[in-house]
Protein backbone atom coordinates (compact mmCIF):
# COMPACT_ATOMS: atom_id res chain seq x y z
CA UNK A 1 0.00 0.00 0.00
CA UNK A 2 1.15 3.37 -0.85
CA UNK A 3 1.89 5.58 2.23
CA UNK A 4 2.56 9.28 2.47
CA UNK A 5 1.11 10.64 5.48
CA UNK A 6 4.58 12.34 7.05
CA UNK A 7 2.78 13.80 10.08
CA UNK A 8 5.49 16.34 10.41
CA UNK A 9 2.87 19.01 9.96
CA UNK A 10 -0.36 17.97 11.48
CA UNK A 11 -3.96 18.99 9.29
CA UNK A 12 -5.44 22.65 10.99
CA UNK A 13 -8.56 23.68 10.52
CA UNK A 14 -7.37 26.78 9.39
CA UNK A 15 -4.10 27.89 6.84
CA UNK A 16 -1.29 28.66 9.60
CA UNK A 17 0.99 31.39 9.33
CA UNK A 18 4.62 30.60 8.21
CA UNK A 19 7.12 29.60 11.19
CA UNK A 20 8.94 32.45 12.81
CA UNK A 21 12.12 30.23 12.16
CA UNK A 22 13.68 28.05 9.82
CA UNK A 23 12.95 24.68 10.13
CA UNK A 24 15.85 22.20 8.97
CA UNK A 25 15.49 18.68 7.95
CA UNK A 26 18.39 16.61 6.49
CA UNK A 27 17.95 13.41 4.99
CA UNK A 28 21.47 11.55 5.41
CA UNK A 29 22.77 7.63 4.91
CA UNK A 30 25.84 6.63 3.99
CA UNK A 31 25.02 3.99 1.88
CA UNK A 32 23.43 4.86 -1.55
CA UNK A 33 20.47 3.38 -3.55
CA UNK A 34 18.28 3.39 -0.21
CA UNK A 35 15.73 6.50 -1.72
CA UNK A 36 17.67 9.56 0.16
CA UNK A 37 16.88 11.74 -3.08
CA UNK A 38 13.89 9.80 -3.61
CA UNK A 39 12.83 10.83 0.07
CA UNK A 40 14.10 14.39 0.18
CA UNK A 41 12.17 15.55 -3.03
CA UNK A 42 8.90 13.79 -2.30
CA UNK A 43 9.22 15.04 1.16
CA UNK A 44 9.57 18.41 -0.25
CA UNK A 45 6.33 18.13 -2.67
CA UNK A 46 4.37 16.35 -0.47
CA UNK A 47 4.97 19.10 2.29
CA UNK A 48 4.68 22.57 -0.27
CA UNK A 49 1.39 20.53 -0.91
CA UNK A 50 0.21 19.62 2.21
CA UNK A 51 0.86 23.66 3.65
CA UNK A 52 0.66 25.49 0.56
CA UNK A 53 1.60 29.17 2.53
CA UNK A 54 5.23 27.24 3.78
CA UNK A 55 7.83 27.66 1.47
CA UNK A 56 9.88 24.71 0.86
CA UNK A 57 13.96 24.84 -0.25
CA UNK A 58 15.61 21.85 -0.89
CA UNK A 59 19.35 22.12 -0.44
CA UNK A 60 21.52 19.18 -2.10
CA UNK A 61 25.15 18.76 -0.59
CA UNK A 62 26.39 16.63 -3.48
CA UNK A 63 27.39 17.23 -6.91
CA UNK A 64 25.42 15.13 -8.71
CA UNK A 65 22.98 17.50 -9.86
CA UNK A 66 19.81 15.25 -8.87
CA UNK A 67 18.09 17.50 -7.81
CA UNK A 68 17.95 20.36 -10.26
CA UNK A 69 17.00 18.06 -13.12
CA UNK A 70 14.08 17.36 -10.80
CA UNK A 71 13.04 20.81 -10.14
CA UNK A 72 14.47 23.32 -12.61
CA UNK A 73 11.77 25.35 -14.87
CA UNK A 74 15.04 26.65 -16.99
CA UNK A 75 18.55 25.91 -18.09
CA UNK A 76 21.28 26.96 -16.21
CA UNK A 77 21.93 30.63 -17.20
CA UNK A 78 25.80 32.96 -16.90
CA UNK A 79 25.24 34.49 -13.97
CA UNK A 80 23.30 31.56 -12.01
CA UNK A 81 24.71 31.50 -8.51
CA UNK A 82 24.84 27.79 -7.11
CA UNK A 83 25.96 26.01 -3.42
CA UNK A 84 29.64 26.88 -4.28
CA UNK A 85 29.12 30.67 -4.54
CA UNK A 86 26.21 30.72 -1.70
CA UNK A 87 29.05 29.00 0.47
CA UNK A 88 31.34 31.93 -0.22
CA UNK A 89 28.92 34.68 0.54
CA UNK A 90 27.90 33.09 3.41
CA UNK A 91 23.91 33.41 2.57
CA UNK A 92 22.12 31.13 0.19
CA UNK A 93 19.29 34.04 -0.79
CA UNK A 94 21.27 34.89 -4.24
CA UNK A 95 21.21 30.88 -5.54
CA UNK A 96 17.82 29.98 -4.67
CA UNK A 97 15.44 29.19 -7.64
CA UNK A 98 11.43 28.57 -7.37
CA UNK A 99 10.85 25.31 -9.31
CA UNK A 100 8.51 22.41 -9.95
CA UNK A 101 5.36 22.53 -7.89
CA UNK A 102 6.52 25.55 -6.15
CA UNK A 103 9.41 24.22 -4.16
CA UNK A 104 12.53 26.22 -4.22
CA UNK A 105 15.82 24.85 -4.86
CA UNK A 106 19.77 25.91 -4.84
CA UNK A 107 21.56 24.46 -7.85
CA UNK A 108 24.16 21.88 -6.74
CA UNK A 109 27.74 22.68 -7.32
CA UNK A 110 30.09 21.18 -10.18
CA UNK A 111 32.28 19.80 -7.44
CA UNK A 112 31.86 19.61 -3.94
CA UNK A 113 35.90 19.00 -2.65
CA UNK A 114 36.26 22.65 -2.59
CA UNK A 115 33.16 22.69 -0.68
CA UNK A 116 34.73 19.89 1.60
CA UNK A 117 37.69 22.42 1.93
CA UNK A 118 35.43 25.51 3.24
CA UNK A 119 33.22 23.25 5.97
CA UNK A 120 36.07 21.90 8.42
CA UNK A 121 34.02 24.55 10.91
CA UNK A 122 30.88 21.88 11.09
CA UNK A 123 28.88 25.12 12.17
CA UNK A 124 29.25 26.52 9.44
CA UNK A 125 26.17 25.16 7.21
CA UNK A 126 24.37 26.41 10.27
CA UNK A 127 25.46 30.02 10.51
CA UNK A 128 24.21 30.45 6.93
CA UNK A 129 20.77 29.52 7.00
CA UNK A 130 20.29 31.84 9.83
CA UNK A 131 21.63 34.34 7.55
CA UNK A 132 19.66 32.98 4.60
CA UNK A 133 16.27 33.93 7.41
CA UNK A 134 13.87 31.06 4.67
CA UNK A 135 10.62 31.43 6.38
CA UNK A 136 9.72 27.77 5.64
CA UNK A 137 11.68 24.55 5.66
CA UNK A 138 14.67 24.13 4.16
CA UNK A 139 15.21 19.83 3.02
CA UNK A 140 19.13 19.19 3.18
CA UNK A 141 19.87 15.99 1.14
CA UNK A 142 23.32 14.97 2.22
CA UNK A 143 26.07 12.89 -0.26
CA UNK A 144 26.35 9.08 0.74
CA UNK A 145 29.51 9.92 3.01
CA UNK A 146 30.10 10.64 6.87
CA UNK A 147 32.32 13.58 5.86
CA UNK A 148 32.57 17.39 6.73
CA UNK A 149 29.47 18.51 4.40
CA UNK A 150 27.22 15.93 6.16
CA UNK A 151 28.30 16.58 9.58
CA UNK A 152 27.62 20.67 8.61
CA UNK A 153 24.46 18.84 7.65
CA UNK A 154 23.82 17.65 11.18
CA UNK A 155 24.70 20.72 13.31
CA UNK A 156 22.54 22.95 11.37
CA UNK A 157 19.17 20.17 11.57
CA UNK A 158 16.23 20.54 13.60
CA UNK A 159 15.79 16.78 12.37
CA UNK A 160 17.86 13.68 10.49
CA UNK A 161 15.58 11.20 8.67
CA UNK A 162 17.75 8.26 8.30
CA UNK A 163 16.90 5.83 5.43
CA UNK A 164 16.67 2.31 5.84
CA UNK A 165 15.81 -0.05 3.00
CA UNK A 166 17.69 -3.24 3.91
CA UNK A 167 20.06 -4.99 6.46
CA UNK A 168 23.09 -2.97 5.11
CA UNK A 169 21.33 0.25 5.46
CA UNK A 170 20.21 -0.34 9.35
CA UNK A 171 24.24 -1.40 9.92
CA UNK A 172 25.19 2.19 8.10
CA UNK A 173 21.99 3.72 9.84
CA UNK A 174 23.99 2.85 13.32
CA UNK A 175 26.86 5.06 12.22
CA UNK A 176 24.60 8.47 12.20
CA UNK A 177 23.59 7.45 15.36
CA UNK A 178 26.76 7.11 17.09
CA UNK A 179 28.34 10.50 15.14
CA UNK A 180 24.84 12.47 16.67
CA UNK A 181 26.63 11.31 20.15
CA UNK A 182 29.15 13.24 19.78
CA UNK A 183 29.28 16.65 21.63
CA UNK A 184 27.54 19.54 20.28
CA UNK A 185 24.49 17.35 18.79
CA UNK A 186 21.71 15.28 19.92
CA UNK A 187 21.05 11.74 19.25
CA UNK A 188 17.48 12.45 19.80
CA UNK A 189 17.22 14.53 16.85
CA UNK A 190 17.07 11.62 14.53
CA UNK A 191 14.48 9.34 13.61
CA UNK A 192 14.60 6.19 10.86
CA UNK A 193 12.31 6.51 7.97
CA UNK A 194 11.48 3.07 6.05
CA UNK A 195 12.52 3.41 2.72
CA UNK A 196 11.70 2.00 -0.53
CA UNK A 197 9.68 -0.53 1.42
CA UNK A 198 7.75 -3.63 -0.53
CA UNK A 199 5.74 -5.70 2.10
CA UNK A 200 6.53 -8.81 -0.03
CA UNK A 201 10.12 -8.83 0.17
CA UNK A 202 10.83 -11.44 3.00
CA UNK A 203 13.55 -11.87 5.31
CA UNK A 204 16.81 -14.37 4.43
CA UNK A 205 15.24 -16.93 6.73
CA UNK A 206 12.06 -16.67 4.47
CA UNK A 207 9.87 -16.56 7.89
CA UNK A 208 8.58 -13.07 7.40
CA UNK A 209 8.60 -9.69 6.08
CA UNK A 210 11.91 -7.84 6.12
CA UNK A 211 10.28 -4.61 6.77
CA UNK A 212 9.01 -6.00 10.14
CA UNK A 213 12.62 -7.67 11.03
CA UNK A 214 14.19 -4.24 10.25
CA UNK A 215 11.36 -2.26 12.71
CA UNK A 216 11.84 -5.24 15.21
CA UNK A 217 15.52 -4.66 15.17
CA UNK A 218 15.47 -1.05 15.12
CA UNK A 219 13.07 -0.63 18.20
CA UNK A 220 15.73 -3.07 19.91
CA UNK A 221 18.52 -0.82 19.70
CA UNK A 222 16.54 2.08 20.98
CA UNK A 223 15.97 3.95 17.75
CA UNK A 224 13.03 5.96 17.41
CA UNK A 225 11.23 4.97 13.60
CA UNK A 226 8.28 7.01 12.04
CA UNK A 227 5.18 5.16 11.63
CA UNK A 228 4.49 5.68 8.00
CA UNK A 229 6.95 4.95 5.32
CA UNK A 230 7.83 5.09 2.14
CA UNK A 231 6.42 2.43 -0.23
CA UNK A 232 8.66 0.73 -3.70
CA UNK A 233 5.60 2.12 -5.71
CA UNK A 234 5.61 3.62 -8.93
CA UNK A 235 3.76 6.48 -8.04
CA UNK A 236 6.82 7.34 -5.80
CA UNK A 237 9.83 6.68 -7.95
CA UNK A 238 7.79 7.93 -11.25
CA UNK A 239 7.39 11.06 -9.86
CA UNK A 240 11.41 11.96 -10.00
CA UNK A 241 11.89 9.94 -13.23
CA UNK A 242 9.52 11.59 -15.12
CA UNK A 243 11.05 15.16 -14.67
CA UNK A 244 14.57 13.63 -15.12
CA UNK A 245 13.40 12.46 -18.42
CA UNK A 246 12.16 15.24 -19.59
CA UNK A 247 15.02 17.43 -18.27
CA UNK A 248 17.09 15.47 -20.75
CA UNK A 249 14.87 15.11 -23.36
CA UNK A 250 15.01 18.86 -23.35
CA UNK A 251 18.07 18.95 -23.36
CA UNK A 252 18.97 16.89 -26.10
Amino acid sequence: RHRTRWLLFPPMASPPSPPERTTVLAVSSNKGGVGKTTLATNLAIYIRALREDLPVLVVGLDDQRTIDRMFALRDPEPGDGNLKHAWAERSLARAIQLGQYGVHFVPSPPDVSLLKSRAEDPRTLARILEQTRWPGVVLLDTKSDLEALTLNAYHAADRVLVPVADAASLEEAGKVMRLLGNPGLEPDRARIVFTLVDRRTRDETGEGPLFRRLLRESQARGWPCYKTWLSRSPRVETVSYTHLRAHETKAN
